[in-house]
């Protein structure tokens, strides 16, 4: 099993038809057949013109067999490949490997969080492991990146509003950056919301 993370950096005042393309377009046409939806979310806070989709792959080569598929669609490529490339300036895939796998959120999720933490060379899997042994309220999943940025850190949390979030500091004395300062290099935090079609609401 291998997870994708895509993020696309969306051009200024694009973010409503992306989603609007993404929702009657992609989804319908793509299903569950060339990779399963796992999460969709528009960035708010942080990467704020962006937009992140995880998907959910048995391998790579499958995954490698079914995006050809995908492309041969002509109502991929015409309804929605065609509609959305005006819309976006970049493309950026990390491809997965779970250390605490995904799960659902326990309670409802007003807002969720993206965690990109990049080690030290080589400190990725003991930062996931420590991370995840003691995780902070709200953590779904963590994984360590195996393609994309490599010695990096993916978490993702689920908060149930803006203040909930802010009421434990990253930068607290049982924050993560003060726990494992020294294997961490750089840490970016996007604040994301849920689109209409994403399997986590």
């Amino acid at each position: 099993m291998v997870d994708e993370l895509r993020i696309y950096t969306l051009r200024p005042g694009a973010m409503a038809r992306y989603m609007e393309l993404a929702e009657k377009v992609a989804v319908p046409v793509r299903g569950d057949r060339f990779g399963v939806l796992l999460g969709f979310w528009a960035g708010e806070v942080g990467a704020t013109n962006s937009v992140f989709n995880l998907w959910r792959h048995d391998d790579l080569e499958t995954r490698r067999r079914l995006r050809s598929e995908l492309e041969a669609l002509p109502a991929w490529r015409e309804r929605y490949l065609a509609e959305v490339r005006p819309l976006m300036l970049r493309q950026m895939v990390r491809f997965l490997d779970p250390v605490l796998p995904l799960a659902a959120p326990p309670a409802p999720v007003g807002l969720y969080e993206f965690r990109l933490l990049r080690s030290r060379a080589g400190e990725a899997g003991a930062l996931a492991r420590a991370i995840a042994t003691s995780p902070d309220p709200g953590t779904l999943g963590i994984w360590t990146t195996s393609a994309g940025p490599i010695n990096e850190v993916v978490q993702l949390l689920g908060h149930p509003d803006a203040r909930a979030r802010f009421a434990r500091s990253l930068h607290g004395a049982d924050g993560v950056l003060a726990r494992e300062a020294a294997r961490i290099e750089e840490v970016e935090s996007s604040l994301v919301l849920a689109a209409p079609h994403s399997p986590l609401r």
